[in-house]
């Protein structure tokens, strides 16, 4: 179930350590994309601010893009990173990380990253994201919750990693719960302590890269078309969801070896 050998991540700069216990709640960091407000406008953006920045990239009059950036050194001990997006119906964005994250020793502190996705009838949302490194003695909870529309389209990519250079990593959680108006579509959990290996999900690996495509709406038959999985070689699989889509994970050794793409090339650490 967990990585023995140490990843091909870099390490950098020393450490930071935990916030005080005196930390103030969790701040949102939220996107909302709504229609325009008369033709030929572009999409209307609004965003607020937590310990995530949103910078708003490109817009057009259906298409917003959107990019996410630390505003300074984190996951650290006490941590919480919550984000919020908000896709109205008939319109799509793209979301894109500046920089991976790192969760840190939190000294006995654990922190989470949860990730809230709302999207209307007919909306997307494709999130490409970075590197997420789970450093020795961190103690981390991440999750992604979706609500999708009828027609609604999402494209997620999650790439995980146990340890920095030299490291097992520390312990992470990680559930994915993905909805829509008939009942769930997906919903995983998986834990892991790099410190602790137990044979089982990840084997010798410390890399776990997954892209999960879906799309909100009634049942879907076995013979149904499903959206087509990204092109993969190098031992990653595909399986289709029983509600209809694909999740797709790659398994390795480093970041740079992994074959999934989203348009815009591999994780590349």
């Amino acid at each position: 179930m967990l990585s023995t050998d140490p990843p091909s991540t870099s390490s950098s700069a020393r450490e930071p350590s935990a916030r005080p216990a005196s930390s103030p709640a969790a701040r949102v960091t939220r996107v909302s994309v709504e229609p325009p407000t008369g033709f030929g406008a572009p999409v209307r953006v609004r965003t607020s601010d937590g310990l995530l920045a949103a910078r708003v990239v490109a817009r057009d009059g259906s298409h917003a893009e959107v990019a996410l950036v630390a505003g300074g050194a984190m996951l650290l001990g006490g941590d919480q990173v919550v984000v919020s997006i908000r896709v109205a119906p008939g319109c799509a964005l793209t979301l894109t990380d500046v920089g991976g994250t790192v969760a840190y020793d939190g000294e006995g502190r654990g922190c989470r990253w949860d990730a809230d996705l709302s999207l209307g009838a007919g909306a997307s949302l494709t999130w490409a994201g970075l590197p997420f490194i789970v450093a020795a003695g961190a103690d981390v909870r991440r999750t992604t919750t979706a609500r999708l529309g009828a027609g609604a389209a999402l494209t997620l990519r999650e790439t995980v990693v146990l340890g920095r250079s030299g490291e097992r990593g520390g312990r992470m959680v990680l559930r994915t719960e993905i909805t829509d108006d008939v009942g769930p579509v997906l919903v995983e959990e998986l834990t892991a302590v790099g410190d602790h290996p137990v044979p089982g999900v990840l084997g010798e690996h410390t890399v776990m890269d997954t892209v999960t495509t879906v799309e909100g709406g009634p049942g879907t038959s076995p013979d149904a078309p499903v959206p087509a999985p990204p092109a993969t070689a190098g031992g990653a699989v595909t399986l289709r969801l029983d509600r209809g889509g694909t999740l797709t994970r790659w398994l390795g050794p480093a970041t740079h070896l992994s074959p999934l793409d989203l348009g815009g090339g591999s994780a590349g650490r």
